[in-house]
């Protein structure tokens, strides 16, 4: 893929000495939703929890430069700064049997999880290849698309997770059930924090599809629907996937419970299953500014008209 980025960098120069057309410098923004294409497995014999895939918000803008070797077709690169996201959700129970208390008893320990939310995020930074498409449809009104490839560099990544913990002690020879008591470990928790996942570099196919109109002399107006989809996984595989579970990452904590997990991004755990590609679709606007390069230089807009 890599060679591909090059071939066109090596064309649009090629293009740049022959054409007898014209170019454009676009800036954008845009945003939309995503996801990183994985589900949460179900059910276990001690588990009964109940997963969703909400997805989380993608934003991306853009700066490129194109050059048109004929009015309605043309090759161009840029650079882009896009945020790709996916999140989670989690509700129900998890039990541990026949485990030991800070006293030396056995019990099962019961956890009641509620409005647990996992977010992940990924930045990008990414070089983009596109292949332009312009021809009119009314007056001063022209169909605008765009496809390619970007390679995508990862930046910057984390997890958010918050949600509410109940722990309890079932104690099947007493015939009770504790909770309310911290010391032992068994209470009502609110937690909150980030997590970490390491993301891999990219490439990521995308289409745009939309319109264009002339705001001012050889300055146009676009907006485009657009749809993303990496050819690599998101991140890279750990050497072990973790198990879930929702310990507090302290001493304390581990003392009382060193039969749970503490808690890692739910990307991480054995429930993740799928082929965590980031994909997106969104919304995108901007501006393009045309320059000819001959009298007889014109947009499918007629916008580098000079009469």
């Amino acid at each position: 893929m890599r060679k591909i980025i090059i071939f066109g960098c090596l064309m649009l120069c090629r293009l740049m000495v022959q054409a007898d057309t014209y170019s454009m410098l676009e800036i954008s923004g845009g945003g939309g939703w995503s996801t990183m294409t994985y589900n949460l497995t179900g059910n276990t014999s001690t588990t009964q929890t109940s997963f969703s895939i909400p997805g989380s918000y993608n934003f991306t803008v853009h700066a490129g430069y194109g050059l048109f070797f004929n009015r309605y077709v043309g090759l161009g690169l840029g650079v882009d700064l896009s945020r790709y996201g996916g999140a989670a959700a989690i509700s129900g129970n998890m039990r541990w049997n026949d485990v030991t208390d800070s006293d030396g008893e056995k019990y099962n320990h019961l956890l009641t999880i509620n409005r647990w939310q996992d977010k992940q995020e990924i930045y990008y930074l990414e070089v983009p290849l596109t292949l332009y498409i312009a021809f009119p449809l009314a007056h001063h009104l022209d169909f605008s698309a765009e496809i390619g490839v970007k390679y995508a560099y990862p930046f910057l990544s984390k997890a958010v997770y918050a949600g509410e913990v109940e722990h309890q002690g079932e104690y099947p020879q007493w015939g009770m059930t504790i909770k309310d008591m911290p010391n032992h470990g068994f209470e009502t928790k609110h937690l909150e924090g980030t997590g970490s996942f390491i993301p891999q570099q990219n490439f990521i196919a995308f289409a745009k599809v939309g319109v264009e109109f002339p705001i001012a002399k050889r300055i146009a107006f676009f907006t485009h629907v657009y749809a993303t989809c990496g050819f690599k996984k998101a991140l890279k595989a750990e050497a072990e996937e973790h198990e879930l579970g929702f310990r507090e990452d302290t001493d304390a904590a581990a003392a009382l419970m060193p039969f749970m997990s503490t808690y890692t991004p739910l990307i991480n755990t054995q429930k993740a299953k799928g082929s965590f590609l980031p994909v997106s679709v969104g919304l995108e606007v901007g501006l393009r500014f045309f320059f000819p390069h001959t009298q007889r230089s014109h947009h499918p807009c007629r916008c580098l008209d000079d009469d």
